[in-house]
């Protein structure tokens, strides 16, 4: 996440916003992540997947 000079606004890129959800989800579930880009491959204990993207719109 980059702040820019206003006090309030700032700017986060796919990557670093999806590291924070993974970074939270892993506060929850026994899971492994591999994060490529904006995508990260998420794989429970009970061997369920998912592919979480994120990407910015305008």
């Amino acid at each position: 996440m980059q702040k820019d000079n206003a006090e309030k606004s700032y700017v986060a890129d796919e990557k670093s916003l999806l590291w924070e959800f993974v970074f939270t989800l892993k506060e929850y579930f026994n899971m492994t992540a591999v994060q490529s880009g904006g995508s990260a491959l998420i794989a429970l204990e009970n061997g369920q997947k998912f592919l979480l993207t994120l990407r910015s719109v305008q």
